[in-house]
């Protein structure tokens, strides 16, 4: 990563933290008022050039790094019917909305549910193409932060470290997603090579070993993997505030959740979700 370009799309913390440009942008008060005008109007007028550029700059951060966010992208006290009608707008030319549980919802709030914030959620990836997160209220302790890690940066360190996990992780496995939306039963290696040449992930680490029959140097090769997603260097925490976007190639990077202690009422956490299929 070198200014504002990235050379290789195996990115550690310390490389996004000296080039947030390549990934993050932030939309102005005026600019954000008129794309939102535009977008629950559902045509482009005035905001034009602000929705121009957030369509740039996302198609850019997800290109590079697999992930791209647009700061103060939308007053987050709008009804949730103006926000799924504003950025569906937004983002209709980069995907469009597919089904992400088996009640086929295509936009859902994310909220605490009987205290399981305070419980990490691991490293994985979804079905889909692209997550859609937008902040409408960030844990008030502080937590629940977004971790991102790079599959091309996990795929050379256990290349170099563990060869022979490596190998392993590249042959198939069985992710038993019954009930689920979406395929049921996916079959495919952890880590691979995608058409364009790019390192690709699929993982959960809860449906695969729940799902398979495991022998020691499988268990052994999912031990040393979870390991390295956890190092300091591999997860970048991404603290989402109040109206920012988060957009994350499923294929590329593989994202999970830090604890956080939740407060009733309107400090509540609060995520607008959608799972998306790139156009």
């Amino acid at each position: 990563m070198t200014g504002s370009t990235i050379d290789d799309i195996g990115w550690t913390s310390a490389s996004l933290e000296s080039a947030p440009d390549v990934w993050s942008s932030s939309v102005g008060d005026d600019d954000r008022r008129l794309l939102w005008k535009d977008a629950t109007a559902g045509r482009r007028d005035a905001g034009e050039a602000a929705y121009t550029a957030v369509r740039t700059s996302l198609r850019a951060g997800l290109d590079a790094v697999g992930f791209a966010t647009v700061r103060n992208v939308i007053a987050p006290d709008a009804p949730e019917a103006e926000l799924i009608t504003g950025l569906s707008f937004l983002l209709d030319e980069i995907g469009g909305a597919v089904p992400q549980n088996a009640r086929g919802d295509l936009w859902t709030v994310l909220r605490d549910q009987d205290g399981d914030g305070a419980t990490e959620l691991g490293f994985h990836c979804d079905t889909c193409d692209l997550l859609v997160l937008l902040c409408l209220q960030p844990a008030a302790d502080g937590g629940g932060m977004t971790k991102l890690a790079s599959a091309r940066r996990v795929h050379d360190i256990i290349a170099r470290e563990r060869p022979d996990a490596l190998a392993l992780l590249r042959e198939e496995w069985r992710f038993d997603r019954t009930g689920r939306a979406g395929r049921q039963i996916i079959d495919t290696p952890i880590l691979f090579t995608q058409d364009d040449g790019t390192v690709g992930c699929y993982y959960q680490t809860r449906t695969v070993r729940a799902s398979a029959t495991l022998d020691a140097r499988r268990l052994e090769a999912l031990d040393h993997l979870d390991e390295v997603l956890y190092r300091p260097e591999i997860a970048f925490g991404l603290r989402l505030d109040a109206g920012d976007l988060l957009l994350i190639r499923n294929s590329r990077v593989l994202h999970g959740r830090s604890p956080y202690v939740d407060r009733p009422g309107p400090e509540a956490r609060r995520i607008l979700r959608a799972w998306m299929d790139e156009r």
